[in-house]
């Protein structure tokens, strides 16, 4: 289990550092507004296959990540392009606000 643990934080850790476009969610299992904004992020994986990578970061299971950006509440979602973070915004969000986020930036 440690195991599995240490290369999900290593494999999220990477792609957020590393990748061309990702979009991180994290999240919390026990936070209603993340229960409710699940359906929304798998939808939004779904449009931005091909455009970017969705990443889903549980903060109780990655807290050494979650602690390394600040994350004070969740859901918080953080756009980044190689490491960088271009748009940060916390809170539920409609599927259109993450989609002008993507667009704001990547056209």
């Amino acid at each position: 289990m440690k195991e599995k643990k240490m290369a999900r934080d290593s494999r999220n850790a990477e792609k957020l550092a590393g990748d061309d476009w990702v979009m991180a969610e994290f999240y919390a299992t026990w936070c209603p507004h993340c229960q409710r904004m699940h359906p929304l992020v798998n939808e939004f994986k779904k449009e931005m296959e091909g455009i970017l990578e969705v990443v889903q970061v549980d903060v109780d299971q990655e807290s050494d990540l979650a602690n390394f950006y600040t994350i004070e509440g969740t859901p918080t979602f953080i756009l980044f392009r190689k490491g960088e973070q271009l748009w940060r915004q916390s809170g539920e969000l409609t599927l259109e606000r993450l989609e002008r986020a993507v667009k704001q930036f990547k056209s």
